[in-house]
């Protein structure tokens, strides 16, 4: 089976990761740096070592000399005091004699204490110089040193290379002085440097011609195991898609980002619904290819400015920067629609609908681990009240000690008017016609703003406060219902198991219709299965009063509960509302739409009135019109809407009919 693109996308700054190194840019540059260096350092031990062997050269040359002809001609009186000037002009004779003009810029001797008692240079006799080095030479060692230009015991103009020699066996009172031109030295180390460093610089850049080939084929190699280790440490194997632990490092850096630039996050967990019953049904490979499809689709719809995750099984997240709550959850309905168009494997098209939890940066969590979990808690319950989209509360999250707070909140938010209704419609399948409504709690909260059912109704359930918000609600209803006294619009108001406990309920209800002038007819109560069955004795009792004040019953999420219809015929009822899991895709699920038209059939055989909960398309409409359903409800005719939106809606539908 052919896999996604396993390409990262494109992310803003708010995502960005670090670039990967150029290795062998960076290798290219050390290695060109350090052969530099070492050939600097081995060019300069190679002119030290040139000079010094020149040197060295120059003073056995310079005691070749002296031995040749300073040993016969210079007598022991000639180092003790300045020669006259008749012995001086004898010791120049020799000088010119030998010809040692071109070899040497002068000579001079020199008594063991400095003393120089003859120089080719006649202005330095009586003059003084190294004492030192006069008295080791006449020991009958050859020592020398280099005088700067100008700084010579000769006097000399250029830079010299002094030597102090011996001048013969019989003469150890002093010391030879021969200055030796310093420039044919230094030639000679030169053009011994140049001839290593083109030898040098051959090896290097032979050696630079081997290694760098080499280099790049076993970078290149590096390189692509790191990217295939990489990508399987930080991508889903199947999508393409980053996974978990991809996810909350770069969660992470975008957390930190946004706290710089007091930024919003979203944290959006969606898990696709009925995912694992087609993974046992249809097998793993089917499995595989909705998990591809949701992953492209998911993409397509988050762009590449926004991080996409695939946290493993049917889960995926997205991280989004949003400038409010409201825009989160417009984006997250985008998702689910995305999901929406049926996806075609293995010759089969199969209905795969999400549902999406909500965290908040830093509303909900100032770390990954923290948003991630609390969007997870949010989808969990999003699944459980079949709400599609909700945003985490601490009121459906069991192990938050916010709930205590919570609670208190509740009663005084029911006394305080805090609760507001919004209203589904309900449509007449035979006419077309809005025949009613059902009544949704939402919560206007002072701090965070209005709160759909799912983000609290769980608390208030095991807390007890579900009382306070069931009369809160009821109230709400009955005086619509009184505001719509010139029309037949029922309104239908859900109900839990601890609102049965209540033996005075049928009181009540038949009180407050009283109160306001409504006909009992047109308010209905709706209780899921699992409510009834809880404690089905006393649920009968219950309902019992109520049918009897003429207020209609309703079960709701017929089918995913465990009643059986000898219990519904004995229950006071007046219609069955058909759960949304058989409904949203029964126009491609052969099986689903068969369950449908026999419930359909049976509830009918009762004497009772079906509904259809979760109808999304016009194909699904059709069916049911064609199956002989009386009512249907479902994001296809409307989405709960606050009264304003509703009355506009009604207002809408008059006028056109006119």
């Amino acid at each position: 089976m052919a896999r996604a693109r396993k390409d990262e996308p494109r992310g803003s700054a708010l995502f960005a990761t670090e670039r990967p190194p150029r290795l062998v840019l960076r290798f290219a540059v050390v290695l060109s740096v350090t052969l530099a260096v070492a050939s600097a350092l081995i060019l300069l031990v190679v002119h030290h070592y040139a000079l010094s062997q020149a040197e060295r050269a120059a003073a056995r040359h310079a005691g070749l000399v002296a031995s040749a002809v300073l040993q016969r001609e210079v007598t022991g009186a000639d180092l003790t005091e300045p020669v006259p000037p008749s012995r001086r002009q004898e010791l120049d004779s020799v000088l010119r004699r030998f010809g040692l003009a071109g070899e040497v810029i002068g000579l001079s001797l020199v008594r063991r204490d400095g003393l120089v008692t003859y120089s080719s240079a006649h202005g330095t006799i009586g003059t003084t110089t190294s004492g030192a080095l006069a008295a080791e030479a006449s020991t009958g060692t050859i020592v020398s040193s280099v005088s700067p230009a100008g700084s010579s015991a000769l006097a000399a103009e250029e830079k010299t290379l002094e030597t102090y020699v011996p001048v013969g066996p019989n003469t150890s009172g002093g010391a030879a002085l021969i200055a030796q031109p310093y420039e044919p030295i230094e030639r000679s180390a030169r053009a011994l440097q140049l001839r290593v460093g083109a030898v040098l610089e051959a090896l290097l850049i032979v050696l630079f011609a081997v290694l760098v080939p080499l280099l790049i084929r076993v970078t290149r190699r590096i390189q692509r195991q790191i990217a295939r280790i990489h990508q399987q440490a930080f991508y889903d194997e199947l999508t393409g898609l980053p996974n978990r632990t991809n996810l909350f490092e770069r969660l992470g850096l975008a957390i930190s980002r946004a706290a710089e630039e007091k930024r919003l996050l979203a944290v959006l967990l969606i898990d696709l619904n009925r995912f694992r019953e087609i993974n046992d049904t249809l097998g793993h490979e089917v499995g595989d290819v909705v998990l591809v499809e949701a992953g492209r689709r998911l993409q397509a719809a988050v762009g590449d400015e926004r991080l996409l995750a695939r946290l493993g099984g049917d889960d995926f997240a997205v991280v989004v920067e949003v400038r409010d709550e409201a825009g989160a959850m417009e984006f997250a309905e985008e998702l689910r629609t995305a999901m929406e168009p049926p996806i075609e494997a293995d010759g089969t098209h199969l209905a795969v609908d999400a549902t999406v939890g909500i965290a908040f940066y830093p509303v909900d969590g100032k770390d990954a681990h923290t948003l991630v979990k609390h969007a997870e808690v949010a989808t969990y319950t999003a699944k459980e009240w079949r709400s599609g989209v909700l945003g985490y509360s601490p009121a459906v999250d069991p192990h938050d000690p916010e709930q205590l707070k919570l609670t208190a909140a509740l009663r005084a938010a029911a006394e305080e008017g805090q609760i507001r209704l919004h209203y589904q419609p309900k449509i007449d399948l035979a006419t077309g016609a809005i025949a009613g409504f059902e009544a949704l709690a939402y919560w206007d909260h002072p701090v965070r703003g209005i709160l759909p059912p799912g983000a609290f109704i769980p608390v208030a359930e095991r807390t007890g406060a579900i009382r306070h918000v069931t009369r809160a609600v009821l109230q709400s209803a009955v005086e619509q219902l009184r505001d719509w006294s010139d029309t037949d619009l029922t309104i239908a108001v859900n109900m839990t198991a601890i609102d049965l406990l209540d033996a005075e309920l049928a009181d009540r209800l038949t009180s407050l219709l009283s109160e306001h002038g409504v006909s009992p007819n047109r308010l209905c109560i709706e209780l899921t299965e699992s409510t009834v069955m809880a404690d089905p004795e006393r649920a009968r009792s219950i309902l019992a009063g109520i049918a009897d004040a003429g207020i209609h019953i309703s079960i709701d999420d017929f089918g995913t509960g465990h009643s059986s219809l000898a219990y519904l015929k004995d229950l006071p009822v007046h219609e069955v509302k058909i759960d949304r899991s058989f409904i949203a895709d029964m126009s491609v699920s052969r099986n689903n739409r068969m369950i449908a038209k026999a419930t359909i059939q049976l509830v009918h055989s009762l004497g009772l009135q079906v509904v259809a909960e979760g109808v999304e398309d016009a194909e699904v409409h059709s069916e049911l019109r064609g199956l002989g359903c009386d009512y249907a409800q479902g994001y296809f005719y409307g989405r709960p809407q606050p009264l304003e939106a509703v009355e506009r809606l009604l207002s809408n539908r008059e006028q056109a009919a006119a």
